[in-house]
């Protein structure tokens, strides 16, 4: 395997917006300012929102899917992964030409809206318009994470980049715990309320961040691309919805798959011709960003899609020869959650520390056997609160160490000026990949279920089939992973030093010699 770092391609300068001064600190010091303290604070509620509302927002899945006797549940969730896929690549354009924070506070107070009419919607259509509109929040993960690189100095951006995408693990523990209260007490009106109060939240903490450097943007809107992609995209999924229905070999799903398949085709013909495209095809044609973006996009998709499983298996009733659910209240199933996002949390902090010393693509790989062994483990005992506890620790340990791990592959991989694009990719490749591993899952647990006034229950072989499925995913992430060339590591990149952490020399600054540590 080639150890050498793909030469990352320079960039225009950045332009600085009229201000009192650069956004980024001066000083590189060890210790952390009141000033950057309070903007890391401010910038982990936004950035993890998006987490947090998926897992609140799927908490409330099986009462909608009751309340309104659809089978089509599905797209609860896809309709909001789809807006976001559109989204994210115009949000980081705009980032760039006219500041993160600012295009930040747009997208989320239209997400704002789209969460008022969702949760007041008086029928299934309706509220599925609001998860599209509620969507257009999305990128703002994306662009929080690219203004960590703009707004702290280098060797904190690793430990920054940490905090804010591991903080996920508290925020999934409070979260579930508020929403299990409001689902019980008050029903999937009351859940889906607290993410209206959570985005005025978001909203207010924006207000408190400082406005990033813009850069040089040239090129239109590539308006083309998004079409093509959420259009094929769209025209896919929907196809592996209906193939339990309508039959896989049928005239629909074959259209809707084959037609969303030439417009993803006509997709990747257009953005390698485009100045400006949606998706820079072009930057995968670096080894270490190619292999970074889609080693991690695959793995992430099935651990967040994995969740699915777990909702459904402990808030279903037990129904005889119909259902095979556990029948828990949503505060149950939240209680037993906290361990797995202590462990999470935990991870992405240590995630943060550990690869100022150890490559890290070596903390990446641990993840993700981590991932797959504890969804292995999840298939074959789930049936009562210790086993589902245990795996579910297993699982929170590798989604942390990935989520917090993706990050720092992604800086040593990239320059300041491309951090936002790599971010903006690496968010669109994901959340590409959890639309169809999404659409994959509900196919699998559909294909052991029986559907009782217009609701879709699974049997247990669905569950097992489904984390099986999951497995089967990170496996796959897994396998490209081994492709991913030596990496630098973050402090290292940041700083502009581009050498893999186990080819750098001894004594170079930021080494393990430099800094009195151990390299991996």
């Amino acid at each position: 395997m080639n150890t050498a770092p793909d030469p990352t391609p320079s960039s225009a300068p950045a332009t600085t917006p009229p201000g009192p001064g650069p956004a980024r600190p001066a000083s590189d010091g060890s210790r952390w300012s009141a000033a950057e303290l309070r903007r890391l604070a401010a910038l982990v509620w936004p950035g993890q929102l998006l987490v947090v509302a998926g897992i609140i927002a799927a908490n409330a899945q099986p009462q909608i899917a009751q309340h309104f006797h659809t089978t089509q549940i599905a797209w609860f969730g896809l309709s909001f992964t789809l807006a976001t896929v559109v989204a994210t690549p115009f949000a980081v354009r705009l980032g760039d030409l006219y500041g993160k924070r600012r295009v930040m506070l747009v997208l989320a107070a239209l997400g704002l809206v789209g969460d008022v009419v969702t949760v007041v919607a008086p029928t299934y259509p309706v509220m599925v318009l609001g998860r599209v509109v509620g969507g257009l929040y999305g990128p703002v993960a994306v662009l929080v994470l690219a203004a960590v690189r703009d707004l702290f100095p280098p060797r904190k951006v690793a430990l920054a980049l940490g905090t804010v995408a591991g903080s996920v693990g508290v925020l999934s523990l409070l979260a579930p715990l508020l929403s299990g209260w409001l689902l019980d007490a008050f029903g999937w009106r009351g859940a889906l309320w607290f993410l209206v109060v959570s985005t005025v939240v978001a909203l207010a903490t924006l207000l408190a961040v400082p406005e990033t450097p813009r850069r040089a943007v040239t090129g239109r809107l590539d308006w083309a691309g998004a079409l093509l992609l959420g259009g094929g995209l769209a025209l896919v999924v929907f196809g592996i919805g209906q193939g339990r229905d309508w039959g896989w070999g049928s005239a629909g799903v074959l259209t809707a798959v084959l037609t969303g398949a030439a417009a993803l085709a006509v997709f990747a013909v257009v953005e390698l011709r485009v100045a400006a495209p949606i998706l820079d095809l072009r930057m995968l044609g670096r080894r270490s960003l190619s292999t970074v973006l889609l080693g991690s996009s695959v793995p992430q998709a099935a651990f967040f899609a994995s969740q699915a499983v777990l909702i459904f298996l402990a808030l279903f009733p037990p129904i005889p020869h119909v259902s095979d659910g556990l029948g828990w209240s949503t505060t149950r199933i939240a209680l037993v959650g906290v361990p797995a996002g202590l462990v999470t949390f935990a991870a992405g902090v240590g995630v943060g520390r550990a690869v100022r010393t150890v490559s890290p693509r070596a903390v990446w790989y641990a993840g993700l056997v981590l991932l797959a062994a504890g969804l292995v483990l999840a298939a074959f005992y789930h049936r009562d609160t210790a086993q589902i506890i245990a795996t579910g620790v297993v699982m929170g340990l590798g989604g942390g160490i990935l989520m917090a791990g993706q990050q720092a592959m992604i800086v040593s991989v990239v320059s300041a000026d491309e951090q936002a694009a790599a971010n903006g990719l690496s968010s669109l490749l994901t959340q590409v990949f959890l639309a169809l591993t999404n659409q994959m899952l509900y196919a699998v647990l559909a294909a052991d279920s029986t559907v009782l006034e217009g609701t879709a229950f699974y049997h247990d072989q669905a569950f097992t089939n489904a984390y099986l499925a999951m497995a089967a995913v990170v496996t796959v992430g897994l396998l490209i992973s081994l492709a991913i060339p030596g990496l630098a590591r973050p402090a290292d990149a940041a700083a502009g030093d581009p050498r893999p952490a186990d080819t750098a020399p001894a004594g170079a600054p930021g080494t393990a010699a430099a800094d009195g540590a151990r390299t991996a």
